[in-house]
C-alpha cells in the first residue's frame, strides 16, 4: 500500500471515530465501519469498561476526599459561619457539576450526586445548629426539607434512590419525633 492511500485511510479512520464521539452516526455503523478500514484490527481505543471503571475510581476518591474536606471543615475547624457556608456550597455545587458532566458523557454520577446531597445535608446541619443553637425545632425542618429536596429530585431526574432515601428519612423523622 502506497503512502497517500495510507493517509486517506487514517483520515477515514478519524472522521469515523469523530463521527462516533458526536453521535453523527449509531455507534454500531461507526464500529462497522471501523473494523472495515481497520482490517477488524480496531483503533486502539480503551474499551468502554476500563474507561469506566477508571471514572468510578476517579468518583470514588473524589467523593471521599470532598466529604472527608467537608468534616474537617465542619467540626474541626475554628472558622466563621460564612466561610464554611461558602466552602462547603462549594463543593456541593463542584460535585453537582460534575454530576451533570458525567451524566451528558453517559457515565454513572451516582457517588458524585450522593456525595454532594451528604454535603448538603451535614452543611445545612452545621448552620442550623449555629444558627439556633440546639433548637431541636429548626433541626427537625432542616432534616424534613433536605428529604423533600431528596424526594424532589429523585422524581424531576428520574434517581429513584433519592427518592427511596428522602422517603425513607421522612418516615423515620415522623416516627422519632413521635417517640
Amino acid at each position: 500500500m502506497n503512502k497517500t492511500n495510507h493517509s486517506k485511510k487514517e483520515i477515514i479512520i478519524s472522521e469515523i471515530q469523530i463521527w462516533k464521539q458526536t453521535k453523527m452516526l449509531p455507534e454500531q455503523y461507526c464500529d462497522y465501519l471501523l473494523a472495515l478500514y481497520t482490517g477488524g484490527e480496531g483503533t486502539g481505543q480503551p474499551d468502554k469498561s476500563s474507561v469506566k471503571k477508571k471514572f468510578v475510581l476517579k468518583d470514588f476518591l473524589f467523593s471521599i476526599c470532598s466529604i472527608s474536606i467537608s468534616l474537617f471543615v465542619i467540626y474541626f475547624t475554628e472558622l466563621s459561619i460564612v466561610l464554611q457556608t461558602a466552602i462547603l456550597a462549594s463543593f456541593v455545587g463542584l460535585l453537582t457539576g460534575v454530576g451533570i458532566y458525567y451524566t451528558k458523557k453517559q457515565l454513572s454520577p451516582l457517588l458524585l450526586y450522593c456525595s454532594s446531597a451528604c454535603i448538603l445535608l451535614l452543611s445545612s446541619i452545621e448552620i442550623v445548629e449555629g444558627i439556633f443553637r440546639g433548637s431541636s425545632f429548626y433541626l427537625y425542618i432542616t432534616l424534613f426539607l433536605n428529604c423533600l429536596i431528596w424526594i424532589g429530585v429523585g422524581v424531576k431526574w428520574k434517581m429513584s434512590y433519592f427518592s427511596w432515601s428522602g422517603s425513607v428519612g421522612v418516615v423515620l423523622l415522623i416516627f422519632y419525633i413521635l417517640l
